[in-house]
């Protein structure tokens, strides 16, 4: 008979050899594989999960043919739990290893998605089964989620999903967002807020550079001044374990030839948001800063789409690292609460849930790369702290 290991090592290897690749982030190796979206790992999942005896399962489609994924599974109690992990993955076009091959090696699952995030759909799925083969039910009522764009395109699937279970009046009392975090629970990370400034010049021959508007030229002090509001916000006492906001120019884009004066430049300006901050003023203050730096006209765009309430910027999530499931999950899996740099789609979720809680095996540092695994010991570790959370019987 098959071990948990293997069972686990399986699952997952399944859903690694469904590409998903965020339609972002495609290119002429996924193209190849058919990967772009996660159409079909949805229609897997919904199989799956009424397999697994679910009792509703919904494909709600979002945008493009892309659906988020639902399914309940009654417990002994009407208390509800959520498991929200995303469908899609990054780029596969600077892999090593062949991106979707899902084998078991050494220990581990390899190819895109295995880590991130894969990994906890596959053991869900997994105890599921088991528990269903005993004629076991968790305590609580469990509604695992699959939710795109979450690695680009502004946490689409996390906000339909909010706005979906608040449409449906749904009482949830704990979320885990399922992210590599080494299996120490995070209670926080920082919001966001980006924005493309473009100033708008005048072309003319470099030769008489005094007939035109010099718009590379003209972006300089804007540069300078975020330069200088990234110093502000360092020089700021932190209020929590997230420390300071940040603020770069991340991206520069201008001229058409090396004699022609540039009558367009536009730079990216990315924004981390801390707790205390509120993400919509913080893109307003920095489109401020750049029209003021600017001599010459500018148009700000947003460099992500608006939230479900019209917000352009991201407020941080955060919530004290004593609440009920940070600290549950930590000692199940013998780690210790923390905080991350990196964004999730709990960014979407404040106070959609009593106590929301991001987790699961692997090392974010180990995501995005040319290789992608996961080590089976964390399948089985994670299995073990599900099993725990939702007690089944």
């Amino acid at each position: 008979m098959d071990t948990l290991a293997e069972r686990l090592a399986a699952s997952v290897a399944e859903l690694v050899r469904i590409p998903s690749v965020n339609p972002l982030h495609t290119g002429p190796i996924s193209d190849e594989h058919g990967a772009g979206g996660e159409a079909a790992i949805a229609r897997h999942l919904a199989d799956r999960f009424h397999a697994l005896g679910a009792s509703e399962v919904v494909l709600d489609d979002i945008v493009d043919g892309r659906p988020n994924v639902y399914g309940f599974f009654p417990g002994r109690t009407e208390r509800l739990v959520v498991l929200d992990v995303h469908t899609d993955t990054v780029t596969v076009e600077h892999m090593t290893d062949p991106p979707f091959d899902g084998r078991v090696d050494d220990g581990r699952v390899w190819g895109r998605g295995a880590l991130d995030t894969k990994a906890s759909l596959g053991v869900i799925t997994t105890l599921l089964d088991t528990w269903q083969r005993e004629g076991a039910r968790p305590e609580p009522t469990l509604l695992v989620v699959g939710t795109i764009a979450e690695e680009a395109g502004g946490f689409l699937g996390a906000a339909r999903f909010r706005q979906w279970a608040d449409d449906r009046g749904l009482d949830i009392d704990q979320m885990i967002v399922a992210e590599p975090t080494q299996l120490a629970p995070l209670h926080g990370h920082k919001g966001a807020a980006a924005l493309r400034v473009t100033a708008v010049g005048e072309s003319a021959h470099s030769a008489l550079p005094h007939l035109g508007r010099n718009a590379i030229e003209a972006m300089a002090p804007v540069i300078t001044a975020v330069q200088r509001e990234h110093e502000r916000l360092q020089a700021l006492e932190p209020t929590t374990e997230l420390g300071n906001g940040t603020v770069s120019v991340t991206m520069i884009e201008g001229g058409t030839g090396s004699n022609v004066i540039p009558d367009a430049c536009t730079i990216m300006i990315g924004r981390r948001v801390v707790p205390g901050e509120d993400g919509h003023q913080v893109f307003t203050d920095l489109a401020d800063l750049a029209t003021e730096a600017c001599p010459l006209p500018v148009q700000i765009e947003p460099a992500s789409p608006p939230g479900p309430d019209g917000r352009l910027g991201t407020d941080a999530f955060y919530q004290p690292p004593d609440a009920r499931l940070v600290s549950d999950l930590a000692t199940w899996a013998g780690t210790a609460p923390t905080v991350a740099p990196f964004g999730t789609n709990a960014l979407r979720y404040s106070g959609f849930a009593r106590e929301i809680a991001v987790f699961g095996p692997g090392a974010i540092d180990a995501a995005h790369q040319a290789t992608e695994s996961v080590a089976i010991d964390d399948l089985v570790a994670t299995a073990e702290v599900f099993t725990r959370w939702l007690d089944p019987a």
